[in-house]
């Protein structure tokens, strides 16, 4: 067998071994401070099954020397319906600053306040799963481009 097979197959495994013996950390629900958006305690029975983000533009910060070049990448996306959204590239490094995509994306519902979307971009190419963290107001990109695939982690914040 490989070495590179061998490593493949002990990672997971050694991944398992090491977090199976771990002990459960108690949940607790965010302070008020860190809750974002519409994403506030709505009571007993409440779910938010929907991104209630139509209408919404939100700016998307992912701070500076990113995978995609040196200097900062701003970009807001704007949820036009429970499938359409527009993101436009405010800051960015190289030929991005001033890109603008009209996208079809989809969302899952990871946890109350907190969805996975999924699109591709038209114009670069790109394939994007995006989690959106309302609560934490924090997004947490793996992009597919070309060839390449990477991660980003950025800042989210309400613009309109």
């Amino acid at each position: 067998m490989k070495l590179s097979r061998l490593a493949c197959a002990a990672l997971p495994l050694a991944l398992v071994a090491s977090v199976g013996g771990a002990t459960a950390a108690e949940a607790r629900p965010p302070s008020a401070q860190h809750r974002g958006g519409g994403c506030q305690e709505r009571g007993a029975g409440y779910r938010d099954v929907k991104m209630d983000t139509i209408g919404q533009t939100w700016a998307v910060d992912f701070g500076v020397d990113t995978p995609l070049g040196a200097g900062p990448f701003v970009a807001t996306i704007r949820f036009d319906s429970t499938s359409k959204a527009v993101i436009v590239v405010t800051k960015g490094p190289g030929t991005l600053q001033g890109l603008t995509q009209d996208i079809t994306y989809t969302s899952t519902r990871l946890r109350p306040c907190q969805y996975a979307i999924t699109w591709h971009e038209p114009k670069t190419g790109a394939y994007v799963t995006q989690v959106e963290d309302f609560t934490a107001r924090r997004v947490y990109d793996n992009i597919l481009y070309g060839t390449k695939f990477f991660h980003m982690t950025g800042k989210l914040s309400r613009v309109r």
